[in-house]
């Protein structure tokens, strides 16, 4: 599988590296017909409406505490339930085997990650299946919302300033293009059909 999965990686960048080369290309020889090309295929997706629609406040406060019982419930038995599989059907030997000896430090991180988080959701759990009222102080200090407008209308426009500074040099970046997708196409075509990739 990790084979296939590579493989099918390398192929993807020897594509990109037979595009790179082009572009390279055009950009050295073409790059009036690149830019026109360019001006073609782009085009301006407006996400003004998607982001109203985010952008705005979703209270589940009032569905929790009416539900409190169900919620807390589901909490307390999900948290206990990964901290059962992971203190007593948590298989050393088996996990060792699938992960390279130097890094069994991050298996060892993530466990004890999951352990403190399953307690964690078991101790919430716990009291909003018996007393939700002890979380509403926490729950309403920890509560802020965070407006995206400013970040969303600077990225709902235009910006054309790579394009301009790609086509202003465009010879030093067609040059830079061509020789990194020259370099990888070569490298990638011994590895995929001369050498070990084969």
């Amino acid at each position: 599988m990790n084979q296939v999965l590579l493989q099918s990686s390398l192929m993807f960048f020897f594509g990109g590296s037979i595009t790179g080369i082009l572009v390279g290309v055009a950009m050295l020889l073409k790059p009036e017909q690149l830019m026109r090309l360019n001006q073609q295929v782009s085009r301006w997706i407006c996400t003004e409406k998607i982001a109203v629609q985010l952008d705005c406040r979703r209270r589940i406060e009032p569905f929790i505490y009416r539900h409190h019982r169900l919620m807390g419930a589901g909490v307390l038995i999900g948290g206990l339930f990964v901290l059962h599989t992971f203190l007593f059907r948590y298989n050393l030997r088996v996990i060792s085997t699938l992960i390279p000896e130097k890094y069994w430090w991050l298996s060892d991180a993530l466990v004890s990650l999951l352990l403190i988080g399953s307690l964690l959701a078991a101790l919430i759990g716990g009291i909003v299946l018996s007393k939700p009222s002890l979380l509403r102080d926490i729950e309403a200090s920890a509560n802020r919302w965070i407006g995206t407008e400013h970040a969303s209308s600077w990225l709902n426009r235009n910006h054309h300033f790579i394009e301009r500074i790609l086509f202003s040099y465009h010879r030093l970046f067609g040059a830079c293009i061509l020789t990194a997708s020259l370099y990888t196409f070569v490298a990638l075509r011994c590895y995929l059909f001369c050498g070990e990739g084969g």
